[in-house]
C-alpha cells in the first residue's frame, strides 16, 4: 500500500471551480479532467478540529467526542478548551489526547505499514504507544500552554486585545531594556514568569541590534527574523526551552519588537510533542526549523495592530516554505504505507482577507496548485507504482459579516434569565428559570433536570422544547429579511455513535455571511442578538455545513462515487473501512474556570 496525502485547510469549491474554468489550475485540472475531482459533504459543525477529525476517523463527531472548539462540563456549566483537555496528576496539570477513537493512520500501522500525519489537528499530545510517526498540528499548545498569545514591546504605553504588551525601558541615548516574558513558575513569592532579558540599541531609521541572553542579531524594519531558540532558568538546574521568531515593528518615534508566541522547541518539549523523536530531529535538522505552535500564523497579531498585512504574508509564506521542507523530506524516502501532509496557511489567509482582498486569496489558490504539481513531480521521480495519491480539504469558506450572540437572543425570547441583568456570562444566569443556553461557534444545549447541575427541563419536555426553539432560530430574520440560520440540527440527527450523548442538543447552522459571536463561543451573553463584523478577521466556515462542502481529488475515478463524504476517506486511503467497534472512553477533563479557558483561547483566532 502506497499512499499520500495532502490536505489544504479551507480549499473551496466554488473557488476553485471558478478558476478552473479560467484555465488557471493546471495541476488539479488534470484530476479533475480524469474524473478525479468531487465536492465532498463535511460533517456538522464544519469547524476544523472537528472535520479532519472525522475525515481520519470515518466518523461524525457522536463517534470521536470533539463536538466544537469550547465543550462544558454540565454538572457545572464550565466551559473547556476541547482541543487541549487536561488533567491533574501527582506532578501537576497534564495534557491528555483529546480523542480516542482509532484513526486512518493507526489503522495503517496495524496493516504493518509506516504511517506518517504532519500537521493533522488534534494529534497533540504525541501518543507513543501508537506506532504512528506524528508532528502535531492545530490544537498544539505554545510554551505557556495555551493557544498562542504574542507579546509587544515597546518603548510607549500600548493596550491591545489579545497580544501582551511588556516596556521596554530606556537605557540612553538609542539604547532600551525589558524582560521577555516566558512561562509561569513557582517561586518563594509565589506564582510568576521566568524571564530573559534583552536589550535594543538602535543602529539607524531603520534597523536595530537586539541583544537576547548569548544571541546578538541585527533586524531590519519589516522584516522577520530566523527562528530563535530561547532559553529561560526556571530554578536551580531547570531550563524551559522555547522557539519563536521576532520583528522590528517600529523605529522612528517609538521603538517596538513584536514576538511569535513562545512555542515548544520540537528537541526539549516539556510534554510529548511529536513522535518517534526521530522524526521529529529529522525533520528540525535535516529540513530546518519550523515553528510548532498549532496555530502559527499570528492573526492575533494582525487583528491587534501589531503587524501589518504584507508581514502577516510574510510570516505565511515562511511557515508555508518551511512545511514543504519537511514534507519533501518525507517524501523524498517514500516507499510505502501512509503518509499525509496538512497545510493550513490558505485557511488563515482567507479568515483574513477573503471579505476586502480577493486577489491576495486567488494568489494563494495559484500557489497551492503549484505545489500539488511539484508533489507529483517527486512521485514520478520515486518510480512508485500503484500508489494512492490524494488531495483534500475539511471544509470550504464564505464571508462573516454579522456576528450572531445566541445568548442574548434566548435572553431575549425568554429562554434564558440573568440573575443579574448586568452579568454577561453563564456564572450570571438564574439557571432556576433558564430552559437553553449556548456555548461554543455552533452549539446550543438544553438545561436538563438530572443531567445539568441545575436543570429544570424534564425528559416529557425536552422534544417539545426543542422544536419550539429550533423553529423560531429558523424564523429568525434581519431587520432587511436577511435568514440567520439555515438549518438547526437536533442531537439525533446530527450525531451516530456512543459519543452522542455527550453533544449539544442543537447544532447550529448559520447563513453564509453569518456566524456566532466570540462571546458566544465563550458562553457570554453580549449586548444585542446581532451585531455587524467590522474585524479583520471578515470571513468563516463555522456555519451550516451544508453551504461550505470540502473538495477532494483523487489519482482514480471519484465523479461517478455520488454522495462522497467524510465518512468515505479512510477507505479511499486505505482500501478499507475502520473498525470503530471498540472504541474506548473518552478523555474525562479536569475542571477549569472561565478566567483559564479565556488565557487558554486566546490564541485561536475564532475565539
Amino acid at each position: 500500500m502506497r499512499t499520500i496525502i495532502v490536505g489544504f485547510d479551507s480549499f473551496a469549491p466554488g473557488t476553485f471551480e471558478r478558476l478552473l474554468e479560467q484555465g488557471q489550475m493546471p495541476n488539479l485540472a488534470k484530476f479533475a479532467n480524469a474524473g478525479g475531482y468531487s465536492r465532498l459533504e463535511v460533517c456538522s459543525p464544519p469547524q476544523t478540529e472537528v472535520s479532519w477529525t472525522s475525515i481520519a476517523t470515518g466518523v461524525d463527531p457522536g463517534s470521536h467526542g470533539i463536538f466544537d472548539f469550547v465543550h462544558r462540563d454540565p454538572a457545572t456549566y464550565i466551559p473547556y478548551v476541547s482541543l487541549l483537555p487536561t488533567r491533574l496528576s501527582a506532578v501537576g496539570e497534564q495534557f491528555i489526547p483529546p480523542y480516542t477513537t482509532k484513526t486512518l493512520f493507526h489503522e495503517a500501522a496495524d496493516m504493518g505499514f509506516p504511517s506518517t500525519a504532519l500537521w493533522w489537528p488534534a494529534l497533540f499530545p504525541a501518543r507513543p504507544e501508537y506506532p504512528v510517526g506524528t508532528i502535531p498540528g492545530l490544537g498544539t499548545p505554545d510554551i505557556r500552554g495555551q493557544l498562542g498569545v504574542g507579546i509587544q514591546m515597546t518603548s510607549e504605553p500600548s493596550e491591545k486585545k489579545k497580544t501582551q504588551v511588556l516596556k521596554l525601558e530606556s537605557a540612553g541615548r538609542g539604547k532600551f531594556n525589558g524582560l521577555l516574558e516566558g512561562p509561569k513558575t513557582k517561586t518563594k513569592d509565589g506564582i510568576k514568569p521566568v524571564v530573559q532579558p534583552l536589550t535594543v540599541d538602535v543602529l539607524d531609521e531603520i534597523s536595530v541590534r537586539l541583544t537576547l541572553g548569548k544571541q546578538r542579531l541585527d533586524l531590519k524594519l519589516g522584516q522577520w527574523s530566523p527562528i530563535l531558540e530561547v532559553q529561560f532558568q526556571a530554578g536551580f538546574m531547570s531550563t524551559i526551552h522555547a522557539i519563536t521568531q521576532v520583528i522590528l515593528t517600529e523605529v522612528k518615534g517609538r521603538v517596538s519588537l513584536y514576538f511569535l508566541p513562545l512555542q515548544i522547541h520540537p528537541l526539549h518539549s516539556p510534554w510529548h510533542y511529536a513522535t518517534p523523536s526521530s522524526l521529529v530531529k529529522d525533520a528540525w535538522n535535516g529540513a530546518g526549523p519550523f515553528l510548532t505552535l498549532g496555530w502559527p500564523q499570528d492573526t492575533n497579531a494582525l487583528e491587534d495592530g501589531c503587524i501589518t498585512d504584507e508581514q502577516f504574508l510574510s510570516l505565511c509564506d515562511s511557515i508555508f516554505e518551511s512545511r514543504k521542507r519537511v514534507f519533501y523530506r518525507r517524501l523524498d524516502n517514500f516507499k510505502e504505507g501512509v503518509l499525509a501532509g496538512i497545510f493550513d496557511c490558505l485557511d488563515r489567509v482567507q479568515h483574513m482577507f477573503l471579505r476586502d482582498r480577493t486577489d491576495i486569496v486567488q494568489d494563494w489558490y495559484l500557489k497551492l496548485d503549484g505545489f500539488v504539481g511539484d508533489v507529483q513531480g517527486r512521485i514520478d521521480r520515486l518510480g512508485l507504482q500503484k500508489y494512492r495519491y490524494m488531495v483534500m480539504s475539511d471544509h470550504g469558506f464564505t464571508t462573516f459579516e454579522h456576528k450572531v450572540h445566541v445568548n442574548h437572543w434566548l435572553v431575549q425570547n425568554g429562554y434564558m434569565t440573568l440573575a443579574d441583568p448586568s452579568g454577561n456570562d453563564l456564572s450570571k444566569v438564574d439557571w432556576s428559570r433558564t430552559r437553553a443556553y449556548a456555548l461554543g461557534l455552533n452549539s446550543l444545549y438544553l438545561n436538563v433536570a438530572g443531567r445539568e447541575g441545575q436543570g429544570i427541563v424534564q425528559a416529557a419536555e425536552l422534544e417539545s422544547l426543542l422544536e419550539e426553539i429550533r423553529t423560531k432560530l429558523l424564523d429568525w430574520r434581519t431587520p432587511n429579511g436577511e435568514t440567520v440560520m439555515t438549518r438547526v440540527i437536533p442531537k439525533h440527527e446530527a450525531f451516530t455513535g456512543p459519543y452522542a450523548r455527550l453533544g449539544p442538543d442543537l447544532v447550529l447552522g448559520y447563513a453564509p455571511r453569518y456566524r456566532a459571536s466570540s462571546e458566544t463561543g465563550l458562553g457570554k451573553i453580549g449586548a444585542t442578538s446581532l451585531e455587524a463584523n467590522t474585524d479583520h478577521w471578515g470571513a468563516d466556515h463555522c456555519i451550516d455545513s451544508q453551504a461550505v462542502p470540502a473538495v477532494l481529488f483523487a489519482n482514480r475515478d471519484v465523479v461517478n462515487m455520488p454522495g462522497l463524504s467524510f465518512r468515505d476517506l479512510p477507505f479511499l486511503a486505505l482500501g478499507k473501512h475502520l473498525d470503530q467497534s471498540y472504541i474506548k472512553p473518552p478523555s474525562q477533563m479536569g475542571p477549569q474556570g472561565q478566567k483559564d479557558l479565556e488565557e487558554r483561547l486566546k490564541g485561536l483566532g475564532y475565539l
